[in-house]
């Protein structure tokens, strides 16, 4: 028998035709994004897996990527607690400053009054809150994207007018002309300037401290617990005890009333330029002296010493040999991070002293005016290259010391 269907059947029986259809033709489009999807997967891990065996190959290349990127967030945690820090504290007057409100014919608290200090705050890129300001300077201290600044800004009734200039790392303008630069130019361009001078005083009295301190630590090892030792040992502990402002003030004083040299760096002779040297190294050869000998002493009591002289070896050649070859590795390592802090450290009051146009006039003006993008440019900049000298130094220590592996 058959079942006779009307034309009311026949609507629905189409109405279920295209719902398989549809759901047909879903199933088509899940399988289709369910390909898609598991080929960009295969994809990244493809790439994974070539990036893990590139890495595993380059063991200094991953240890120094990985130094690098734990390094700068390490950083910029930091950089932001003391930017909130600073700008807690930074009043709407320190980004008026160097501005005459009476020139002007400005009254305080007016609504030109706030115009002015709305433009001056971009201009530093200090307007939003505190949140919003901080990523701001984030975004101009990330060398990956491009920012548009203002140079050589200048004041036309309540406007900021000047050269707009795209770039690519920016640390902020000066706010107060007592910092050591022009308000609204920026830090970086007195960075560049002063950088050089700093590094050309450090680097000799880093170098001369190495060449006079290394050997004299070599010596102090050598006749350990005798009276050269402690004539050396002692001199330096004794120097390093004393607080380094007693220390270079009277070496200032010493060098002018004693020995008749000039009191200021700039356009001055040798007997003068000879001074500023000679206290970083006083504050930084100590260190140097006291180190070697213990990684000498270290080196002469382990056990290889002892059994290269039980094979009969010349005392001369394993300490020349091996002794101090070993010594030396770690001492290489050292070196990078004792220029940074010569750079950016020890040789503040030095300049301070003889007046040197290096990098301590900013930070010491720049707490005292709470000028606050030039302290957070110097703190940026010397702990970027405090980063890289220790990346530096491990990087020397694994390439001279076959035993140092920078892998798991």
């Amino acid at each position: 028998m058959f079942m006779k269907l009307d034309q009311q059947d026949l609507i629905n029986v189409d109405k279920v035709d295209k719902i398989f259809e549809e759901i047909e033709l879903n199933d088509n489009e899940t399988d289709l994004k369910k390909s898609k999807f598991d080929k960009l997967k295969f994809f990244f891990k493809k790439r994974g897996n070539n990036l893990k065996e590139f890495m595993g190959k380059s063991p200094l290349f991953s240890y120094a990527l990985k130094r690098i990127i734990y390094a700068f967030i390490t950083l910029y945690i930091a950089i932001s607690i003391i930017f909130i820090m600073l700008s807690v504290v930074t009043t709407d007057s320190a980004y008026l400053s160097g501005v005459n409100l009476e020139k002007l014919n400005i009254e305080y608290g007016s609504e030109q009054y706030h115009r002015l200090l709305d433009n001056k705050k971009r201009l530093y890129g200090a307007y939003g809150s505190v949140f919003q300001q901080l990523f701001i300077y984030l975004r101009n201290v990330t060398p990956f994207i491009p920012k548009e600044i203002i140079k050589n800004p200048s004041l036309v009734g309540t406007e900021i007018v000047g050269e707009k200039t795209t770039v690519w790392f920016y640390l902020g303008a000066f706010m107060n002309s007592a910092s050591g630069g022009v308000p609204g130019t920026p830090v970086l361009d007195a960075f560049s300037k002063s950088i050089p001078i700093s590094f050309s005083v450090g680097a000799i009295a880093v170098v001369l401290s190495y060449i006079i301190g290394v050997p004299l630590g070599i010596l102090a090892a050598k006749y350990k617990d005798k009276s050269t030792d402690s004539a050396i040992n002692g001199t330096s502990l004794i120097i390093t005890a004393i607080p380094s402002l007693v220390l270079i003030s009277l070496l200032y004083k010493m060098s002018i009333y004693v020995f008749g040299a000039n009191g200021t760096y700039a356009d001055s002779n040798f007997s003068t330029k000879i001074w500023p040297v000679l206290g970083v190294m006083l504050l930084i050869m100590p260190y140097i002296i006291v180190n070697t000998r213990r990684y000498v002493i270290d080196e002469m009591t382990s056990d290889y010493t002892k059994f290269a002289i039980s094979k009969g070896l010349s005392s001369r050649y394993v300490f020349y040999v091996h002794i101090f070859r070993n010594a030396s590795i770690r001492l290489v390592k050292t070196m990078p991070e004792i220029f940074v802090i010569t750079l950016f450290g020890s040789s503040i009051l030095v300049e301070r002293h003889w007046s040197i146009d290096g990098m301590s006039k900013f930070i010491l003006n720049g707490v005292s005016n709470k000028d606050t993008y030039v302290v957070l440019g110097y703190i940026f900049i010397s702990a970027s290259a405090g980063v890289f000298s220790s990346l530096t130094g491990d990087l020397l220590l694994a390439v001279m010391d076959p035993r140092i592996k920078l892998t798991k």
